[in-house]
């Protein structure tokens, strides 16, 4: 599996603390930009980038037309059941839930020009843009085998929900034969990351490649463990195992980070994938219970709930590919008190996709 990423839901990057951390991660991460348009990076992003392997452009237009008539049929045919896939956003709407993932969304697009500017190659209704590129960035990955990669809780979630087809439920539930499942690691970024210049960023790239490639390889390897395991027995084993890899790439890679001369870590990294309903309750307790978070590993590693899947044993072999996963990083070092409802990260992931679901 490649270290290659994409960036979405925005052509500029939103939060310039995790570009710099993006960098200390992947090979190569893209960006979904149109044909003539040219991003509005500031020097420091300029410099970030001046290898050719952060920000890489990729043009929707070849994608954009088949991508947005086969958007617009699902739409039109209630398949999915979204809440923010089934009306337009009225602006009364809008004044009352701005907390809302959809209006989140909405406004984050437009603000970056997706919903105007660049308005002649979505070719789909201004109420759905902020959707339709969360549908666009994951066909794109797919097709070119990249990872989906966002600094924004709200666009991960729907990138999650349009990646396993719509068939992702509001919450977990044991009449499904498969759950929505995260694997969570934290403090693995400096605290102070924007007072590392970009040529150290790209110095560091080039020197702890191996390292860099060993931690992230090594979460993606064992989500991928997790997700093929169905006997709750070898669940057991592969957690212990899981521990020793993990913590041990997660010590090399923090190891590596010294050269920067970083002296305190924050950030947490998910990524979510589909296990067997039997491994589930393992990991969320015989409720499956989204607010439980199994801490593997004292470094910093955690498996949680997110959300249901439906008719999965039907779509996986459809839906199975190398770029499954969707990472969402967020630059916090705790496992509490991270986001709304005064519970933990997991649980705040969970509410995100009920929210969009049902809200």
């Amino acid at each position: 599996m490649n270290n290659y990423a994409l960036y979405y839901p925005t052509i500029e990057f939103a939060d310039y603390q995790w570009l710099w951390s993006a960098a200390l991660l992947w090979d190569r991460v893209y960006r979904i930009v149109p044909l003539g348009y040219k991003p509005q990076d500031p020097p420091n992003i300029l410099a970030l980038m001046e290898t050719g392997e952060i920000g890489i452009p990729i043009h929707p237009d070849e994608y954009a037309p088949d991508i947005a008539k086969e958007f617009i049929a699902r739409l039109e045919s209630g398949e999915w059941n979204a809440a923010p896939l089934t009306g337009e956003i009225s602006d009364e709407y809008k004044r009352l839930h701005t907390d809302k993932v959809d209006v989140l969304l909405r406004d984050m697009i437009i603000a970056r020009g997706a919903g105007s500017k660049q308005g002649e190659w979505l070719h789909v209704p201004t109420d759905f843009a902020a959707h339709y590129m969360m549908f666009l960035a994951n066909a794109i990955a797919e097709r070119n085998n990249l990872q989906m990669l966002s600094d924004s809780a709200p666009a991960w979630t729907g990138a999650t929900y349009f990646k396993f087809d719509g068939g992702v439920e509001d919450c977990p539930r044991d009449e499904y034969s498969h759950q929505l499942a995260t694997l969570v690691v934290k403090d693995f970024l400096p605290s102070d990351i924007l007072s590392i210049r970009p040529a150290d960023i790209l110095s560091f790239r080039t020197k702890y490649r191996a390292e860099r490639q060993r931690f992230l390889s090594s979460m993606q390897r064992w989500a991928k463990c997790l997700s093929d395991c169905e006997d709750e027995r070898i669940l057991q084993d592969i957690i212990q195992d899981m521990k020793k890899d993990i913590e041990s790439s997660l010590k090399d890679f923090r190891g590596s980070l010294s050269t920067l001369n970083v002296i305190t870590m924050t950030g947490l990294k998910s990524l979510t994938f589909p296990v067997a309903t039997k491994i589930a309750s393992v990991i969320g307790g015989k409720d499956l219970d989204p607010s439980t978070l199994m801490i593997v590993t004292g470094l910093g590693a955690a498996l949680g709930l997110v959300s249901g899947l439906s008719d999965w044993n039907q779509k996986k072999k459809k839906l199975t590919k190398e770029c499954d996963y969707s990472y969402l990083m967020h630059m916090r070092g705790q496992w509490k008190g991270t986001a709304m409802y005064g519970k933990d990260y997991n649980y705040y992931l969970s509410r995100e996709m009920e929210e969009f679901i049902n809200d």
